[in-house]
C-alpha cells in the first residue's frame, strides 16, 4: 500500500512539474522580428523569394523563417517530432511522391517551385517524378536506361537544372568512384541524350553552367602515375570543346556561369572579406571586384551566410545581437538589388543565423 501510494505521489508531483514547466515556457517571450527595406524593392522576385533562417537559443527553442515582405514563419522545436522528421522531407508533397524521395538512391532538385526526383534501383532503368507545390498531381516517368549508363555499376543520378523542356542530369558511378556522364532528357518527347563531354572515363566533372546548349565545366584530370590532380577548364557545345585558360582558381570558392552565359563568377568569401572574380568567356579577361560588408560574430565565429544562385550573391551577416543585414547583389554590375536589416525587437543575443533558403 505504501508502495502504491509512493507511486501516485510521484506520479502527481512529475505532472505538476511538467505543467509548471509548460506554463514557464509559454510565458517566456519570443523574438519579434520586423523587416527594414534600405534599398530595392522587396516584391521583386529575386527578393521574394528569400527566406532567412534565425534560431532562437534560448530555452523555447524556437525556428523563424522571415521573408522581405515581413511575413514571419515561427516554429517551437518538438524534441519528439525532431526525432523522426526528416528534414529534406516535401511535407506538403502528395504521399506516393514523400515514399518515392525517401528512397536511398534517389535525388531532388528544386527549381522555380517544382521539386524534381531522380533515382536508378538498378542499371536497366531511370525512375523520374517530379511535383510542382501547391497542387497534387505528381508526374512520373520511367526510362530504359542508356546503353553507356548500364556499362556502370551503382549508379548515382543527379537533377542538374531545367531549361526549356530538357532536364540535364548527372550520372555518377558509386562503385569506381571515377567519371561522371552527362544527359540531357527531354520531359515533352521522353527521349534521354548524352552529352559528350571531352574527358577520359577516370575524370572528375563539376559543372558550372548551361547556356543556349553551351556547356562550361572543370575537370579533376588525374597526373599518369601520380596521385597528384590538375584542375583545367573547358567549354562544350557536346560536339567540340575548347579549353579555357586564364583563370587561375576557379574551385576554391563557388563558380557559377552567368545567367546570360557571359561570365563565369568565381565567389570567395572570408571572414574579413568579400570578393568576386569576373571572367569574360570570350575575352578570357579577368576582373576582381570587392564590397565593404560589415559583419559581427557571435563567440563561436559565425554570424554570416553566403551563396551564389542563378548568377546573383545572397548574403547575410550579423550586424548586432538580434540584427541581421541581407543583401542581393549582381556581381555583374557590381549593383546592391536589394538590401534590408531583420530585427529583433527584444535584441536577444540568442538569436542566430541558421542561412538563407532560396525558394
Amino acid at each position: 500500500m505504501r508502495k502504491f501510494k509512493f507511486v501516485v505521489t510521484l506520479a502527481v508531483v512529475n505532472v505538476l512539474t511538467l505543467g509548471i514547466y509548460t506554463v514557464f515556457i509559454q510565458s517566456i517571450e519570443e523574438s519579434d522580428f520586423t523587416v527594414e527595406t534600405i534599398k530595392g524593392n522587396p516584391k521583386q522576385p529575386e527578393v521574394r523569394s528569400i527566406q532567412a533562417e534565425l534560431y532562437d537559443n534560448g530555452l523555447k527553442d524556437v525556428d523563424s523563417n522571415v521573408e522581405s515582405d515581413r511575413h514571419v514563419q515561427k516554429k517551437t522545436n518538438n524534441f519528439i517530432s525532431d526525432l523522426f522528421e526528416n528534414p529534406s522531407e516535401e511535407k506538403r508533397a502528395p504521399a506516393d511522391f514523400r515514399r518515392f524521395i525517401r528512397s536511398d538512391y534517389v535525388t531532388m532538385l528544386k527549381q522555380d517551385g517544382i521539386s524534381y526526383a531522380m533515382g536508378a534501383p538498378d542499371n536497366t532503368k531511370w525512375e523520374l517524378q517530379y511535383w510542382e507545390e501547391g497542387k497534387q498531381r505528381v508526374v512520373k516517368k520511367i526510362f530504359p536506361a542508356p546503353a553507356e549508363a548500364r556499362k556502370l555499376g551503382e549508379t548515382q543520378i543527379t537533377p542538374y537544372k531545367k531549361i526549356g523542356d530538357s532536364l540535364y542530369v548527372t550520372i555518377y558511378d558509386l562503385q569506381t568512384e571515377v567519371g561522371t556522364q552527362l544527359y540531357k532528357i527531354d520531359l515533352k518527347g521522353d527521349s534521354i541524350q548524352k552529352i559528350n563531354l571531352s574527358v577520359s572515363s577516370q575524370d572528375e566533372i563539376s559543372l558550372l553552367g548551361i547556356h543556349n546548349e553551351v556547356i562550361v565545366y572543370y575537370v579533376m584530370e588525374n597526373i599518369n602515375g601520380t596521385d597528384v590532380s590538375k584542375e583545367k577548364l573547358y567549354m562544350s557545345n557536346g560536339k567540340t570543346t575548347k579549353r579555357l585558360k586564364g583563370l587561375k582558381s576557379f574551385s576554391n570558392g563557388q563558380t557559377e556561369l552567368s545567367a546570360d552565359g557571359s561570365k563565369l563568377i568565381v565567389l570567395e568569401r572570408e571572414m574579413n572579406d568579400f570578393n568576386w572574380t569576373l571572367y569574360d568567356i570570350k575575352t578570357k579577361q579577368v576582373e576582381k571586384h570587392s564590397m565593404d560588408i560589415p559583419l559581427v560574430t557571435d563567440e563561436f565565429g559565425l554570424g554570416e551566410y553566403t551563396t551564389l544562385k542563378d548568377g546573383l550573391i545572397y548574403t547575410a551577416n550579423r550586424l548586432n545581437d538580434g540584427i541581421y543585414n541581407v543583401r542581393v547583389i549582381d556581381p555583374l554590375s557590381d549593383r546592391i538589388l536589394y538590401e534590408g536589416n531583420i530585427k529583433d525587437k527584444l535584441k536577444r543575443e540568442e538569436t542566430s543565423l541558421n542561412g538563407l533558403v532560396l525558394k
